[in-house]
């Protein structure tokens, strides 16, 4: 099998990729499968040729995901981003990077972030909103 990660040959009943350190998953049985199948079918085309285009122009696991779940960069258009989850002195994972320009920006709603206070106003007052309203509904 290949390591999903960095995509060399690893042995098939591996839980942990030799080269990348990856923990391994097993691979998906037929009902996950069929799930997945019967999802794409429900999807828009186009949504499907954008899933498809991120998955070609990734190099590994981890592109494909920050290309899904931080997307390019809204001021320079790059494909090199990421989030800033494991930087020490952001440690959001709300927050994206881009590695070509070094804007910083809400992957919720692509608003552009200045470095000095790297956090989305008004998307935390949405948050704290929601959660205020989930606390309100287990009260009831």
């Amino acid at each position: 099998m290949k390591c999903p990660n960095c995509g060399k040959k690893i042995p098939d009943a591996a839980t942990v990729c030799q080269f990348c350190e990856l923990a391994v998953e097993p691979e998906p049985t037929a009902a996950e499968i069929a799930l997945v199948e019967e999802m794409l079918t429900q999807m828009d085309p186009e949504m499907i040729q954008e899933l498809q285009t991120a998955f070609e122009e990734s190099g590994t696991a981890e592109e494909f995901a920050n290309r899904l779940l931080v997307g390019d960069c809204p001021k320079c258009g790059s494909h090199e981003t990421g989030n800033c989850g494991n930087d020490p002195e952001i440690d959001d994972p709300s927050v994206g990077r881009c590695f070509k320009c070094g804007q910083l920006w809400c992957t919720f709603c692509d608003k552009l972030l200045d470095k000095s206070a790297p956090a989305c106003k008004e998307c935390e007052e949405m948050w704290d909103e929601q959660e205020d309203w989930e606390d309100d509904e287990e009260d009831e």
